[in-house]
């Protein structure tokens, strides 16, 4: 079993500063995978699920604070999800007081809280999670899709009809707005999401699952001021078999990559990373057929123990994010670690198997 502590100092920026004293300034990323981030306060961070977003030379990192509830195991499964199962709003990950977290930083190192940019007065009342921003340079307005659960008896039974919120700002610290409860998908029963900006036409594509087709993969795009998806004239077709959801979608290059992995509410072994490749988000897609995130023999538990997040490019390097449930040490929630690592290509593009690290260092 991997250790994790929560230090008093995180050594290396303080090294750098010693170091920006007696010699020359440090520069580079650097981010633990074995404990939980801290901001420049010293406070730890409860920042799960999200996506990081540069503009202007400022970096945003937008995550979901599921407050500090006591990590849950189930009897059946999901094992490490049975808060699907309980009163609406009262289970571990559940509840209905979740935070968009909004942190800013200049180096991807230190970070600044900036709030909470969705107050819970300011939308309707319901289970948010896994909040995905983007910007449109056409309206510039920073656009958010965010997983939303209405009242119901239990967060099983709200599922068929989850939805996804879609809300706007002016600016990234919020507070966004919510402008369409009716985003036009093509399957109903939001699942996991995420968004994707082409970097040479501004065009914006979603890659989603739902309950409605058994969790399968496909990617649409959305309408030029990202408010809504243009659904079944664009979709691209299933993607991947039923039962998997947690997509990542980016460009590289003149190549488009889609990942995915099965099914895993809060699952503490992770799961996998099947990779696609194609030169439109809308395809036709080549299955690379290859799971860069292997399984562990015997143990069942992936190699990056993590249910994917985001990729985010930093300074032409590729970051994949993905959350390690039940990893905190003090047994809440809001204390999971995220774990970050560079994604590696071979000299055909090809993305390679990954190895765990202990910490993302740039």
């Amino acid at each position: 079993m991997r250790s994790f502590s929560i230090s008093l100092f995180n050594t290396v920026p303080f090294v750098c500063l010693l170091l920006s004293v007696l010699v020359a300034p440090c520069n580079g990323l650097f981010h633990s995978n074995q404990e939980t981030q801290h901001d420049v306060n010293g406070n730890l961070m409860d920042q799960h699920d999200g996506n990081l977003l540069e503009v202007g030379g400022v970096w945003y990192w937008f995550g979901m604070g599921y407050t500090d509830c006591k990590l849950e195991k189930g009897w059946i499964p999901p094992l490490d999800c049975p808060g699907i199962y309980r009163k609406f709003g009262t289970g571990c990950g559940f509840r209905t007081d979740h935070l968009l977290n909004v942190y800013t930083s200049i180096d991807l190192e230190n970070w600044e809280p900036a709030g909470d940019a969705f107050p819970i007065d300011g939308r309707p009342e319901g289970i948010y999670f896994r909040p995905k921003v983007v910007f449109n340079e056409m309206t510039s307005k920073f656009v958010l899709w965010i997983n939303y659960l209405p009242p119901a008896r239990t967060p099983l039974a709200a599922y068929p009809n989850a939805t996804y919120l879609v809300a706007q700002s002016d600016t990234a610290e919020g507070p966004f707005e919510v402008v369409n409860d009716q985003p036009g998908l093509m399957y109903e029963g939001a699942g996991d999401a995420t968004l994707a900006v082409d970097k040479d036409t501004g065009e914006a594509f979603i890659a989603y699952d739902a309950w409605s087709n058994g969790h399968r993969i496909s990617v649409e795009r959305l309408t030029p001021d990202y408010l809504k998806s243009t659904g079944e004239e664009t979709n691209s077709g299933f993607l991947s078999e039923k039962k998997h959801e947690a997509p990542l979608l980016f460009q590289r290059d003149d190549t488009w990559y889609l990942m995915y992995g099965h099914t895993c509410c809060f699952c503490r072994f992770g799961s996998g990373l099947q990779v696609y490749t194609a030169k439109s988000p809308l395809g036709p897609w080549t299955d690379e057929k290859t799971d860069v995130n292997q399984r562990v023999k015997l143990s069942g538990k992936h190699v990056i123990p993590a249910q994917a997040n985001y990729v985010f490019e930093v300074d032409g390097k590729f970051i994949y994010t993905g959350d390690l449930w039940t990893s905190a040490p003090d047994g809440l929630k809001s204390h999971d670690v995220q774990y970050w690592g560079e994604l590696k290509f071979n000299d055909e593009g090809k993305v390679q198997v990954m190895e765990f690290v202990d910490e993302l260092r740039l």
